[in-house]
């Protein structure tokens, strides 16, 4: 059985900074323990390396070891999947002020993985954004995506 693809975005690579609250970063941790032991095929873009670099170096620094450790494979972003950004901001699947998050989706999307993991649920994990964000997959062509934070994420294996 082939495994669950999995998209990390930057609020879950960089929650391993944040001071609390506790079972956040409980769940976080073992989403990354689960990705580094094989249990999960995980992913970042270059995106997320972007955003990893704006941040204060201590935390940056923090994250390259996690990105490391939690052996996760980089996805370009390309022509269609900034395109898909751009229609996910149309249909108001996301709020054009926040086109990263967009981005994100997208990459996920075009690469046909199957989850998008995230700690935000203003613009990403919640049923309204899932609804619309799959509304333009399903009219683009594309795989349906399933997006949860760490919480919803289980390695039953361990």
């Amino acid at each position: 059985m082939a495994r669950l693809k999995v998209y990390v975005d930057t609020s879950v690579v960089g929650s391993v900074c944040d001071a609390g609250p506790q079972d956040r970063l409980e769940a976080t941790r073992r989403l990354l323990d689960a990705l580094a032991r094989g249990r999960f095929d995980g992913y970042i873009s270059t995106l997320v390396l972007e955003e990893v670099q704006r941040a204060p170096e201590s935390v940056r620094d923090r994250i390259a070891a996690e990105l490391k450790a939690s052996a996760l494979s980089v996805l370009d972003e390309s022509t269609e999947s900034l395109s898909l950004a751009r229609l996910y901001i149309a249909a108001d699947a996301i709020p054009a002020s926040y086109e990263d998050d967009a981005r994100h989706v997208a990459v996920a999307s075009v690469h046909g993985i199957g989850v998008l993991v995230s700690w935000n649920f203003r613009h990403m994990v919640n049923v309204e954004r899932k609804r619309k964000i799959n509304s333009v997959n399903l009219r683009e062509g594309l795989s349906l995506l399933d997006l949860v934070s760490p919480w919803e994420l289980r390695d039953d294996e361990h």
